[in-house]
């Protein structure tokens, strides 16, 4: 996973602010570790947590990523990708304390 470099983080040498490809590539690459090996995937696993297999496609191919709730609920079954978004949230925070004024 690569981070873009934003123009107002340059001047900065901090660490960029994930954007929304960051996110969804992040939830796409732990989906598919977790659910890439599993026949019908995207069926199986969006008939038992109530999601649309649109959504789970999308999420799975980065093309978007999950909202909030949906997030926490593929976060409990991937701890993968709670340690990534962690991750990312500490990066990010550390990105926010060195831009303090």
């Amino acid at each position: 996973m690569s981070m873009e470099i934003f123009r107002e983080n340059l001047s900065r040498n901090v660490t960029p602010i994930p954007s929304n490809e960051i996110c969804a590539e992040t939830v796409s690459e732990a989906m598919q570790r977790r659910y890439g090996d599993l026949r019908n995937a995207a069926k199986r696993v969006s008939r038992a947590r109530g999601w649309s297999v649109k959504a789970f496609k999308n999420w799975f191919y980065g093309m978007n990523a999950p909202r909030m709730q949906d997030l926490i609920v593929l976060m409990a079954d991937c701890p993968e990708l709670e340690k990534k978004v962690g991750q990312l949230v500490e990066e990010t925070r550390k990105c926010l304390q060195q831009s303090k004024l």
